[in-house]
This record gives C-alpha cells, sequence and structure tokens, in this order.
C-alpha cells in the first residue's frame, strides 16, 4: 500500500469518534500488562483515539497523556476521561518535553505512523530504558459465514503484512520482542455490522459501494438466523526499549 492510500485512509477517521468507540473492542490484560515496564508511572498513547486501550492503562493508576491527530476521535476521549491530558498532534511531532515518559504504547495504529520519524519522536520522549509497545487486535473469523463476511471487505493491514514492510521501531531502541494472546467477546449482530463500518476500507468506499457491502452482510445474518456473534481476535504486542 503507497503511502498517499495509507495517508488517505488514516484521514478517514479524523471524523468518526463516537461510532468508532462504540464498536472497537478494548485490550486484552494479559496483553496491557506485557506491554508496560516494570515500575512505569507516566505513559505516553500515541494514535489514542477514542480512548479504548487508555481505559485499561488508567484501570492501572498510570498517569496518561493521549496522542492523536484527530479532534473527533480526542473529543470522546476527553468526555469519558477529563483528567487524562490530551493532545491533538500527529506522532512524528507532538511537541512535548523531552526524557518526560516511562513508556509509550500506541494501539491499533503503528501502522498509520511513519517508522524513522515517529522512533526518533519516541526517542525524545522516553526516559533511559524506557519502552514503546504497540498492540494489535486481529480479527480471527470461523470458517463458514463468518468467513463469507469477512471477505467483503478485505483489509490488508495485518501484523504479518506490516512485519513484511519492515515497520519495527527505528535506532536507538533495541531488537522487538513479541508477545500473543488470544481471546473473545459476543456482541449483538448489529454492532458486528457496525464494527466493519469503523474500518478505512469502508470509510474511504463510495456511498454505493457502502450500501452494497451493508446489503450484502444483514443478508448473510439473516440467512444464517444470527442474533449474536462470537467474535475471536489474536492480540500480538511488539515492544522495544530505549538504551539506558
Amino acid at each position: 500500500m503507497s503511502s498517499d492510500e495509507m495517508r488517505r485512509r488514516a484521514d478517514a477517521f479524523r471524523s468518526t469518534g463516537v461510532t468508532y468507540h462504540r464498536y472497537r473492542p478494548g485490550y486484552p490484560d494479559d496483553a496491557v500488562g506485557w506491554a508496560l515496564p516494570d515500575g512505569a508511572r507516566d505513559v505516553l498513547e500515541l494514535g489514542a483515539g477514542t480512548g479504548r486501550l487508555t481505559d485499561a492503562l488508567l484501570e492501572r493508576g498510570l498517569t496518561v497523556t493521549a496522542v492523536d491527530p484527530s479532534a473527533s476521535m480526542l473529543a470522546v476521549l476527553a468526555a469519558r476521561h477529563p483528567d487524562v491530558s490530551v493532545v491533538e498532534a500527529r506522532a512524528e511531532a507532538t511537541g512535548l518535553a523531552d526524557a518526560s515518559f516511562d513508556a509509550i504504547v500506541v494501539g491499533q495504529a503503528w501502522h498509520w505512523i511513519d517508522p524513522a520519524a515517529g522512533s526518533a519522536e519516541a526517542a525524545r520522549l522516553l526516559r533511559p530504558r524506557g519502552t514503546i509497545a504497540m498492540l494489535w487486535n486481529q480479527r480471527v473469523p470461523e470458517d463458514g459465514w463468518q468467513a463469507a463476511f469477512e471477505a467483503v471487505q478485505p483489509d490488508p493491514r495485518g501484523v504479518d503484512l506490516i512485519s513484511r514492510h519492515d515497520a519495527d521501531a527505528r535506532f536507538p531502541f533495541g531488537a522487538r520482542e513479541e508477545f500473543r494472546t488470544a481471546w473473545e467477546r459476543t456482541i449483538p449482530a448489529e454492532d458486528y455490522v457496525q464494527l466493519y463500518t469503523t474500518q478505512s476500507p469502508f470509510l474511504i468506499a463510495s456511498p454505493e459501494e457502502q450500501a452494497r457491502r451493508l446489503a450484502t452482510w444483514r443478508s448473510l445474518l439473516r440467512a444464517h438466523a444470527v442474533d449474536r456473534v462470537t467474535q475471536r481476535y489474536a492480540t500480538t504486542v511488539w515492544r522495544f526499549q530505549l538504551p539506558g
């Protein structure tokens, strides 16, 4: 995917805050815990969006600063967590002070960030031996109607694709560490449909194509008499440490 296409998809999220937050899942506790170094107190969240990952950070009693380029997304986060410091900015140029954080986390967003510029900014913001961690939730559809549902709107931005495009954190960070976990949730069938409308391939599609996809998805649900859907996820975490 070209850089221009990546930017077009990223920009599509700027006005989707409320819908995005309602339908997107959070992150499993074991993945969040692994992403954070021992003793971390001050945490920067890049690409914070509406705060799905923020929730888990605050539950650990951490002091969180949330950065995102979308005012719509940050408005949802700020309304839910008024004590969190929010900054409307790109991850590559936050404007925050040097060596301010013990850890940086990036939930479902590192693939929208230039890895060289984002790494340089992260290294500037972290204290010695601080870490940056990227988390991704990936759907694992069951064979049958769920696989057919997924095929209506293929989305090639999984962690495997990111690995092939060399998206590791750059110098001066150390080697990648990786953690994987599996989990599931059960949601109403219409929420399952709406989840897919929060993804960039849907947001950038024409109104006619969006209508076609919605009709196809709802037809699949009716054909299989689906009222609630159990979704399976695999969550991958990458973690990199700054030298001491």
